[in-house]
C-alpha cells in the first residue's frame, strides 16, 4: 500500500522543537512535568514506529516480517498509550484530581486502565494467534499490513474515542473552576485528535494520526507547560501552588507522606539589618541546600522564611535522620558576600492523613504554626497540638475569610427597653456569621480569633456601615427608633483614624449621629487611652453618644468613666446574674448602679432574663435593660416588625 509520509515527517519536525524547548526551560520535577515528558516521548516513538513500519509494509518483500509484526505492535502499544497519558495529563493540568474525593479518583483510574490493558493485551496477542485468528491486524507475503476488520480492530478505535469523550465530560463539569483559555486548548485537543484519528481510519495510508498527537502537545507546551508558575523566584524552589497541588494529589491517592514546615526565625531582622536582597540570597542558599539533600520535587517556599518538605513512605527513624541532619546544618552559620549570619530553625512535623487529610488544613497547621507563640519549639509534632482546638481554629478562620466575600455575615439586633417609656426604643447591632452549611458560629467563637488575625477591623466597618445603610432607607420616627448601640473593637479603638472611618461613614448614609451609641469595652480604654480619648473627643464633637461595655467584666477602673466622656455605663450580664444569686453581689450592684447616676451616667443592665429581675433593675435606677426577657437578637425585618408594633401601640395608648 503507498504511503503518505509528509505529516509524520512534519510529526517529527514538531516533537523535534517541542524536545529542544523542554531542554530549554528549567522544568521542574512536578507530576504534571514528568507525565508531559512520558507523553513527549511516546509521540516520538510513535512516529518513528509508524514511518518504519510505513516503509517496511512498502517493501515487505524485502524485509523480515517477524520485524514488522513488532514494529507494528509497538506502534499500536505507543499510540493507545497516548490517550491515556493524555487524559491523566489534562487532570493534572486542569487540576482536576485536587476537585475530586478519594473513591472518584479511584473509580475514574479503573475506568481508565481496564481498556487500556485490554487493548494491550489484543495487540500482544495479534502476532501470537496470527496462525488461529485475526484480531487486530495480520500481515501478508504480499500486500503487507491488513486491517482486522471486526470487533477487535474497533475496540481499539472505541477506546481512543472513549479517553477523548471521558476527559472532554469531566472537564467541561468542573468548567467554573477552569479559565476560558484553558477550556479552548481542550477543545484544540478534542477537534484534532478526533479528526486525524477519523482521517486515517478512513484514508489509511496517510500517515497524519501522529502529526495531530504532535500538533496538540506543541500547543499544550506553550500555553499550558509553564513550569515558571511553579517557582518561587526568590528561592528557586516550588512555590505554594505547586505545594497545595502536590499535597492534593497525594491526599487523593491516599498516600502515607509527611509534611515537615521549616520555620526560620527572625527574617524581619534580616530584612532590616541587612536588607531584603540579601535576606533573599541566604533564603535562596538554604533552598539549594534543601534541595540537595531532598528531592527538587520536594521542597517547596511558601511565605518568607518557611520551607516545607515532603517526605513519602517516612518513617520515625528516617524522620529523626532529618530533623538531626537539618539541626546540624542549621548549627553552622551561613556565608554570602563576606557576611556570616546564624540562622535558627524551628520544625513542624506533620504525618498525614493521620494528622491532616486536606491540604487546606495542612497549609492552616503550617501557617498557625508559625504565628501561635504557644508553639516556638525546636520541633513541634502536629499530633500533640490541640486538635480540638486546631481543627475548631481553622474551621473558623475558614469561615471569616469567605464571611465578607461571600456574604455570610450578617447583623441580628437585641431590643433595648426604656424603664422610662416604658417600651422599646431601639437595639444594639450584634454581628453574626455563618458556616459553608448555613449554622450560625458563636460571636464567643469568631471573634477572638477575628481579632488575633486582624479581621475584625473590617467586621467592625461591616456593622458600622450596614446599620447606617438600614437606618437611610427607613422613617426612624416611624419605627420609633431612639438608639441603636455599636460594638467598637479594641483594634478599632487602637486606630488614630477611627473617628475619621466612622465621620466618613456616617455622612454618606446620612444618618443622625445623635442615633448612635457607640460601645468601648473598658480592655480598649485600658490598651489604647491617648488614642482612644483623642478618638472619643471627637465623636462626641460630632453628636455620637459614647458608651463603656461589659462594665465589672474585668478589673474595673473608676479612672476610665471618669475621664473619657462617657453617657451611659453597661453593666455586664455576669454581674447582673450574681446578683440574683448572692446577696453580696446584690448590694455591690445596687450600690454601682447609684454611683453611676450619682455622676449623671445612665445605666443599661444586659442579661435581663426574668420579670423579676426586670422590676429589681428598674426599681433600682437603671435606665435601660437588654436581655432575652424582651428579646433575643433578631434579623434586621423581625426587628422593625417588633419596632413599629410597639411604636404603634404606643401611640394608640396615648389617644386613649
Amino acid at each position: 500500500m503507498t504511503q503518505i509520509y509528509q505529516y509524520a515527517v512534519a510529526a517529527l519536525f514538531i516533537e523535534a522543537i517541542v524536545i529542544f524547548f523542554y531542554f530549554q526551560k528549567k522544568s521542574l520535577p512536578t507530576f504534571q512535568n514528568i507525565v508531559f515528558l512520558i507523553i513527549l516521548s511516546v509521540i516520538t516513538l510513535a512516529t518513528f514506529a509508524e514511518l518504519g513500519a510505513g516503509y517496511m509494509e512498502e517493501h515487505v518483500a524485502a524485509v523480515s516480517l517477524n520485524c514488522l509484526w513488532i514494529v507494528e505492535c509497538i506502534y499500536f502499544t505507543l499510540n493507545s498509550t497516548f490517550g491515556l497519558l493524555f487524559s491523566i495529563y489534562i487532570f493534572s493540568a486542569f487540576d482536576i484530581y485536587g476537585k475530586w474525593k478519594r473513591k472518584t479518583i479511584r473509580a475514574v483510574q479503573v475506568s481508565m486502565l481496564i481498556p487500556y490493558f485490554l487493548c494491550i493485551l489484543l495487540i500482544w496477542l495479534t502476532p501470537l494467534l496470527r496462525n488461529v485468528y485475526v484480531l487486530v491486524f495480520s500481515l501478508d507475503p504480499v500486500k503487507g499490513y491488513l486491517r482486522g476488520n471486526n470487533i477487535w480492530f474497533y475496540f481499539l478505535c472505541i477506546t481512543k474515542a472513549f479517553y477523548i469523550v471521558l476527559t472532554f465530560t469531566i472537564v467541561v463539569y468542573f468548567h467554573k473552576f477552569i479559565p476560558n483559555s484553558k477550556m479552548q486548548i481542550l477543545y484544540f485537543y478534542v477537534i484534532a485528535i478526533a479528526s486525524t484519528a477519523l482521517i486515517q481510519l478512513f484514508r489509511y495510508g496517510l500517515l497524519i494520526e501522529s502529526f495531530g498527537m504532535s500538533l496538540v502537545t506543541l500547543v499544550y507546551f506553550f500555553f499550558i507547560q509553564k513550569p515558571e508558575e511553579l517557582l518561587d523566584t526568590a528561592t528557586y524552589t516550588l512555590n505554594q501552588t505547586a505545594l497545595f497541588r502536590t499535597l492534593r494529589y497525594n491526599l487523593g491517592l491516599n498516600k502515607k507522606f509527611s509534611c515537615i514546615a521549616m520555620y526560620i526565625d527572625d527574617t524581619m531582622f534580616i530584612a532590616n539589618t541587612f536588607g531584603i536582597n540579601q535576606m533573599n540570597n541566604f533564603l535562596k542558599d538554604v533552598g539549594t541546600f534543601l534541595k540537595q539533600i531532598f528531592s527538587y520535587a520536594n521542597v517547596f517556599s511558601l511565605q518568607q522564611g518557611c520551607f516545607c518538605i515532603i517526605l513519602r513512605d517516612c518513617d520515625e527513624r528516617k524522620l529523626n535522620d532529618v530533623i538531626f541532619a537539618l539541626n546540624k546544618r542549621f548549627q553552622k552559620p551561613w556565608e554570602r558576600d563576606n557576611v556570616e549570619l546564624k540562622l535558627y530553625i524551628r520544625l513542624c512535623i506533620i504525618n498525614c492523613p493521620s494528622d491532616a487529610n486536606t491540604a487546606e488544613e495542612i497549609l492552616d497547621i503550617v501557617n498557625m504554626i508559625s504565628s501561635d507563640e504557644r508553639y516556638r519549639q525546636s520541633v513541634v509534632f502536629a499530633s500533640e497540638i490541640d486538635l480540638k482546638y486546631r481543627r475548631r481554629t481553622i474551621y473558623i478562620e475558614h469561615a471569616l475569610r469567605n464571611g465578607l466575600t461571600e456574604n455570610r455575615f450578617d447583623v441580628f439586633y437585641q431590643p433595648i427597653w426604656s424603664t422610662a417609656e416604658q417600651k422599646l426604643i431601639g437595639a444594639e447591632a450584634l454581628i453574626r456569621l455563618k458556616d459553608d452549611q448555613g449554622h450560625f458560629i458563636s460571636p464567643e467563637d469568631f471573634i477572638p480569633i477575628a481579632e488575633k488575625t486582624g479581621a475584625i477591623l473590617r467586621i467592625g466597618e461591616y456593622v458600622f456601615e450596614s446599620v447606617c445603610l438600614n437606618l437611610s432607607q427607613i422613617d426612624i420616627e416611624e419605627y420609633g427608633i431612639k438608639k441603636i448601640d455599636i460594638n467598637l473593637s479594641v483594634a478599632q479603638c487602637m486606630q488614630e483614624i477611627l473617628a475619621e472611618q466612622i465621620l466618613k461613614i456616617q455622612s454618606i448614609y446620612k444618618v443622625p449621629t445623635s442615633v448612635i451609641n457607640l460601645e468601648i469595652t473598658e480592655t480598649a480604654a485600658a490598651h489604647t487611652p491617648e488614642i482612644l480619648l483623642k478618638n472619643m473627643q471627637d465623636l462626641a464633637a460630632a453628636g455620637f453618644e459614647l458608651s463603656l461595655d461589659d462594665y465589672g467584666s474585668g478589673y474595673s477602673n473608676m479612672s476610665y468613666m471618669l475621664n473619657l466622656p462617657f453617657k451611659m455605663i453597661k453593666i455586664d450580664k455576669y454581674i447582673v446574674w450574681a446578683a440574683f444569686s448572692d446577696k453580696r453581689a446584690e448590694k455591690a450592684l445596687e450600690a454601682t448602679i447609684r454611683m453611676i447616676k450619682s455622676i449623671g451616667m445612665t445605666v443599661l443592665a444586659e442579661g435581663v432574663e426574668t420579670p423579676e429581675q426586670a422590676e429589681w433593675l428598674t426599681a433600682s435606677g437603671c435606665d435601660f435593660l437588654q436581655g432575652f426577657y424582651y428579646s433575643r437578637p433578631i434579623p434586621k425585618k423581625e426587628f422593625l416588625e417588633i419596632m413599629k408594633k410597639t411604636t404603634e401601640e404606643s401611640k394608640n395608648s396615648q389617644k386613649k
